[in-house]
């Protein structure tokens, strides 16, 4: 058996002994005028915090700010965004 195919069993197994809901932001729950449609998902909500106000900096034009920050948060859902 090959390493990486080994390694990918193990993360797979750890992952399911944790009970780890994933937490989501998704743009689409936000009016905007470039109707983003992105969804940002990750099992810490400091990562994705980080990674959403990357992608509002980025793309949306926001300043990283402690109320841009606050207003992620307040968005953050646990399980996956719905299609």
């Amino acid at each position: 058996m090959d390493q990486p195919s080994a390694v990918r069993r193990r993360l797979v197994a750890d992952r399911s002994a944790e009970t780890v809901m994933r937490k989501y932001i998704d743009c689409r729950e936000v009016p905007s005028e470039s109707h983003c449609t992105i969804a940002i998902s990750a099992d810490s909500e400091d990562e994705l915090v980080e990674a959403a106000v990357q992608h509002a900096v980025a793309v949306h034009h926001h300043d990283d700010t402690p109320e841009l920050r606050a207003m992620l948060k307040r968005g953050i859902h646990e399980g996956q965004p719905v299609a």
